[in-house]
């Protein structure tokens, strides 16, 4: 473990803002599921099973919308759902050496200024919108020497101010 000086600033991210967008899609997509299944049992019991031009009826859009939202939300809220389990704790220490990534309770990883050899923003930070709020509008991604990296988004509060200051703190030859 190497000395990286004196703690700068804590940055811990938002790890509850993960769950509760879990449970809310993962619930969102148990009630679209029924829903969907129930839409296409009355569109069946209405109009009797019979395919036709006719037989796409509002009924039917209806369920395959809920079948496809809830497509969309489960895979979304499982995803959430394991980074909000595995990342409990998390949080970036910044030094005056470098900083430390602590993943969980357990896992820590350690990135001296020296060591750090990409330090890559993109996207666009929209602060209040959707994609800020569900953390996909900006990210960082911050990589080693040895190819351990470690991504800085927007459940991290202060994010943009710890990518900035990775990149100007980080060695002269970093890609960025």
């Amino acid at each position: 473990m190497a000395d990286l000086g004196a703690l700068v600033q804590s940055y811990p991210s938002e790890n509850g803002r993960r769950l509760r967008q879990a449970v809310l899609c993962l619930a969102a997509a148990a009630v679209l599921v029924p829903l969907g299944l129930v839409l296409v049992q009355l569109d069946v019991y209405l109009y009797d099973g019979t395919p036709s031009a006719s037989s796409m009826t509002g009924v039917v859009w209806a369920g395959s919308a809920c079948f496809g939202l809830s497509v969309l939300l489960l895979p979304y809220g499982l995803r959430r759902l394991v980074q909000g389990l595995r990342h409990r704790g998390e949080r970036i220490d910044l030094h005056a050496g470098g900083f430390v990534h602590h993943r969980n309770a357990r896992d820590r990883a350690e990135f001296p200024w020296a060591d750090v050899a990409v330090v890559d923003a993109r996207g666009i930070w929209q602060e209040g919108k959707i994609g800020n709020r569900v953390g996909i509008d900006w990210r960082c991604v911050i990589k080693r020497t040895d190819g351990r990296k470690v991504v800085v988004n927007a459940f991290f509060p202060g994010a943009r101010e710890l990518a900035d200051a990775v990149r100007v703190s980080a060695a002269p030859g970093v890609r960025r």
